[in-house]
């Protein structure tokens, strides 16, 4: 009898340490946080598009077309094997027309962190010489905001305003003779909870010949989502 009270008193007392040790496993929002540290998307010169995505040691990335919503996804998970930090994904970002969606998805974690962009299609449309920007790139950063880079043509001025309305932040680009000095610009841009984070370039174009009616564009847009929602 002693015996086996000996036995049930060692087995409680291994299921107590074994329920301790587990409530020290990393919950599943840590495990993400792990996953996934920054990202840089990137627009060049030429209009083509290309994504860095650093993460934590041994996290691998598997990059799947998903026709179901023409989106590119990226799925993070835990690894044995020791893997790059930094990966780089170029010319096989899938567009569906003129738009394309990034998703980020990692293992045991509800959220679906994205990016989507409306800009030209490259390979439809080629960027031309009078377009007034030349190339951005915009960076999540580590704790949470948002860098953007960018660089527009000779004799473009740069107007920075936010539509409360609408929540969009708009970087305005129109020709001005009068603009001199540096053509590179840098914003960073703090996202709040529950919330996109847009950001849309508004062209302002005149039109060459005489009586023709100036136009605004907008594009690039970008669409930032942390999956608050768990979407």
């Amino acid at each position: 009898m002693n015996k086996i009270k000996f036995v049930a008193i060692s087995l409680i007392a291994f299921l107590t340490f074994s329920s301790c040790s587990s409530d020290e496993v990393l919950s599943p929002e840590e495990i993400s946080e792990q996953l996934f540290k920054t990202y840089q998307l990137k627009r060049d010169i030429n209009g083509a598009y290309s994504l860095d995505i650093i993460v934590e040691d041994n996290i691998s990335i598997t990059k799947v077309k998903n026709p179901t919503n023409n989106t590119n996804q990226f799925h993070l998970l835990s690894s044995n094997s020791k893997v790059a930090q930094k990966s780089y994904y170029g010319s096989d970002l899938w567009f569906d027309n003129d738009n394309f969606r990034i998703e980020f998805i990692s293992e045991n974690f509800n959220k679906t962190p994205s990016i989507s962009i409306i800009d030209d299609n490259i390979k439809y449309n080629k960027k031309g010489d009078e377009e007034f920007l030349k190339e951005y790139s915009i960076t999540k950063n580590e704790e949470g905001s948002y860098d953007l880079d960018f660089k527009v043509i000779n004799n473009v001025g740069v107007d920075f305003v936010y539509d409360s309305e609408n929540n969009v932040y708009e970087i305005h680009l129109e020709l001005d003779v009068n603009t001199e000095g540096n053509n590179t610009y840098s914003r960073t841009f703090e996202k709040a909870d529950d919330e996109l984070l847009q950001i849309h370039f508004v062209n302002h174009i005149t039109g060459s010949a005489k009586g023709q009616v100036p136009i605004t564009e907008r594009r690039p847009v970008i669409i930032i989502d942390e999956g608050e929602n768990g979407e």
